[in-house]
C-alpha cells in the first residue's frame, strides 16, 4: 500500500530501561560548540569552564564508558589559544580539563570573518529564524545575495574544516568508529565526510524544529537542496518531535529526484543508500537538575530568591531571544493584572533571562524591548512596596534552577520550540505543585501537553486566561498535573533520549557483521517517490 503524508507514521524509538553502550570502543561527536570554552582571565590567563546546554550533558556519560572524541569549532579567543598550544604538544588534541569528562577535544579553526558569516550570517540569521518560522526576506532586499555569500564563504568553509576534522579523527586509530553530529550549524558535514569514509556509521540530531517544505523554499534551490543531500548522507537522521520527522520525509520526497520515501517506517532511499528518520525528544538529567537546585549554592540562591517571592508567583527561565516570545508573556501578565486587579500586589513574576547573540542587531533590538516592557509594567502597577516583576538578566543557571523550586506558574510560551527543556527542568525540581503553562508549538507539548494548561503563544488574552486558571487550580488539579509532569520526566530523562539513540546506531553496526553494505538495501516498491 503506498502511504500519503496525511498517512505518515514515524517507527517509534523503543524504551530502555537500561543505558547501553555503543558497540564500537570509539565514538567521534561533532558539534560547533564544545563541551568545554576557554577564555582569557583579567589576567589574560587561559581559563576554561563547562559549555553550556543538554547536550554537553547527556554526552559526559558515553565518554566516560568510550573512547570519545569531541570535534568542535574554536569559537572564542580562549578556544583559538587553545588549539595552538595542542597542535605544537598533541597532534591538535585536548584532554578535556572538567572533572568528570573522559574525552579528548579537537577545535577546528577557521578565518574569523569565515566564522562569523557561518555562526552569525548563516546559521542564526537564516536557518534558526526560518526553523522557527520566524524568517522574512522581506526584511532585507538584498537578502539572495547575501546568504549566498554567507553560504558560500562561510557556512561551506566550517562543514568543510569539521568533516576534514572528523576525516582525521577516524584515520587516526585503527578500528570502526561511530560518529554523531549535532544540530544546525553541520549540515553539509555528513556527505562531506561519506565522500571519504563510505562505511562509516553516522547520525545526526537536531535539536530545533524542522518546518514544512513550503519554508524551505524561500532560500536559494542550491541551497535547500545541499542541505537535504548532506543529511542524508547519514545513517541515521534524528528529530525532536514526529511532526519535525515527517516534514523532513516530506522534503526529501519532493526536494531528491529519484529518492524513495518509506513514510511508516522512516526511511529515505537516495542514491543506493537508505537514511532511517527518527524522533528522538531530548530531555534533561533528572538527577543532575535535583542536584543543582539543592546544592550549597542553590541553598544560598534560594535564600535570596524566596523574599521576592509573592503569594503566589509566576517564573520564566528564557535565553532572550525572539523565539522565546517574552515580550507577550509579560503583555499577557499585564492583562491578567487588568482584568483581575485583586491580584496587585499578590502575584509577583521572576524572570531569569540570559542575553543572547548581542552581536545581532534583531537581539539588541528585542533584548532592549524586553527591559522596556518590564519598566512599564512595574512603572503602571507597582507601588512603593511592591514591584510586579523582578528580573534578572544574566547566566545563572543554578540559581534559575533553585528559584524554580518555588514557582505556583511557570510559564513557557515560545512561539515554536524544538524541545524547550525549561518546561522539563521546572516541574522535576519544584517544591511548590507548581503548574506549567505551556505552549501549544512547543516540543514539549507532545509529551507534556496533558500535564499543562496550553495556550496559543500569539494569544495574549488567551495566555492572561491560561495563567489565572494556573494561579486558581484546585489543589488536587494542580498536585495531579504536577506530578504526571514530574513522571513524564522522570521516565523520558536524558539517560533516555541517549539510550534510544544508542540502541539504533547499535542495530546498524550488528548488521555490519552480517551484511558487507547493508545501506544497499533495495527500496521498498510501495513506498512514496518523487514523481
Amino acid at each position: 500500500m503506498k502511504l500519503m503524508p496525511t498517512q505518515i507514521k514515524i517507527k517509534p524509538a523503543l524504551a530502555q530501561t537500561q543505558p547501553q553502550q555503543i558497540h564500537t570502543n570509539r565514538l567521534i561527536i561533532a558539534s560547533n560548540r564544545g563541551p568545554v570554552e576557554y577564555f582569557l582571565s583579567h589576567d589574560k590567563t587561559l581559563k576554561y569552564r563547562r559549555g553550556a546546554g543538554g547536550m554537553v550533558t547527556a554526552l559526559i556519560d558515553a565518554g566516560n564508558r568510550m573512547d570519545v572524541t569531541w570535534v568542535a569549532m574554536a569559537m572564542t579567543e580562549g578556544d583559538r589559544i587553545a588549539l595552538k598550544e595542542a597542535q605544537q604538544q598533541n597532534e591538535g588534541l585536548l584532554l578535556s580539563p572538567i572533572r568528570g569528562q573522559k574525552m579528548q577535544l579537537r577545535y577546528v579553526a577557521i578565518p574569523k570573518s569565515a566564522y562569523r558569516k557561518h555562526y552569525e550570517g548563516f546559521s542564526n540569521q537564516v536557518l534558526w529564524f526560518l526553523q522557527h518560522y520566524l524568517y522574512n526576506p522581506n526584511e532585507d532586499s538584498a537578502f539572495t545575495r547575501r546568504i549566498q555569500d554567507a553560504w558560500t564563504n562561510g557556512y561551506c568553509v566550517a562543514s568543510r574544516a569539521i568533516a576534514d576534522a572528523v576525516n582525521a579523527e577516524i584515520e587516526r586509530e585503527e578500528g570502526a568508529a561511530v560518529v554523531m553530529l549535532h544540530d544546525y550549524h553541520l549540515y553539509l558535514a555528513s556527505e562531506m565526510i561519506r565522500k571519504d569514509h563510505p562505511s562509516v556509521i553516522m547520525q545526526q540530531f537536531i535539536h530545533i524544529p524542522w518546518p514544512d517544505i513550503r519554508c524551505w523554499h524561500f532560500l536559494p534551490s542550491n541551497i535547500t537542496h545541499a542541505i537535504y543531500s548532506g543529511l542524508v548522507g547519514n545513517d541515521i537522521i534524528g528529530f525532536q518531535t514526529e511532526r519535525d520527522a515527517r516534514n523532513f520525509l516530506e522534503g526529501a520526497r519532493t526536494l531528491l529526484e529519484g529518492a524513495v520515501v518509506d513514510f511508516e517506517e522512516g526511511a529515505i532511499w537516495w542514491q543506493g543508500r537508505r537514511t532511517q528518520v527518527r524522533a528522538y525528544p531530548i530531555s534533561v538529567s533528572v538527577t543532575e537538575e535535583r542536584r543543582v537546585a539543592q546544592s550549597a549554592a542553590g541553598k544560598r540562591a534560594s535564600e535570596k530568591i524566596k523574599p521576592l517571592l509573592g503569594q503566589q508567583t509566576i517564573m520564566r527561565v528564557d535565553r532572550i531571544e525572539p523565539t522565546k516570545n517574552i515580550l507577550r508573556g509579560f503583555q499577557a501578565y499585564a492583562r491578567l493584572l487588568d482584568e483581575h486587579p485583586e491580584l496587585l500586589g499578590k502575584v509577583n513574576f521572576l524572570a531569569f533571562l540570559v542575553p543572547s547573540r548581542q552581536a545581532l542587531p534583531i537581539y539588541q533590538r528585542y533584548n532592549t524591548d524586553v527591559l522596556k516592557i518590564i519598566d512599564e509594567i512595574n512603572q503602571k502597577y507597582g507601588s512603593d512596596d511592591w514591584t510586579p516583576v523582578q528580573a534578572f538578566c544574566d547566566n545563572d543557571r543554578t540559581r534559575a534552577l533553585a528559584a524554580m523550586q518555588w514557582y505556583d506558574v511557570l510559564l513557557v510560551n515560545p512561539i515554536i520550540d524544538g524541545m524547550n527543556l525549561v518546561a522539563k527542568e521546572g516541574p522535576v525540581v519544584n517544591q511548590c505543585k507548581g503548574v506549567l503553562v505551556l505552549s501549544r508549538t512547543a516540543g514539549a507539548f507532545q509529551q507534556l501537553g496533558k500535564a499543562s494548561i496550553p495556550t496559543s503563544p500569539t494569544d495574549v488574552t488567551e495566555t492572561a486566561h491560561a495563567l489565572y486558571k494556573a494561579l486558581t487550580l484546585p489543589e488536587d488539579e494542580r498536585a495531579a498535573k504536577a506530578k504526571l509532569a514530574r513522571q513524564v520526566v522522570e521516565r523520558y530523562d536524558l539517560n533516555m533520549w541517549l539510550t534510544r539513540q544508542i540502541r539504533d546506531i547499535n542495530e546498524l553496526l550488528d548488521r555490519t557483521t552480517t551484511y558487507p553494505d547493508p545501506q544497499k538495501t533495495p527500496a521498498p516498491a510501495f513506498a512514496a517517490s518523487v514523481s
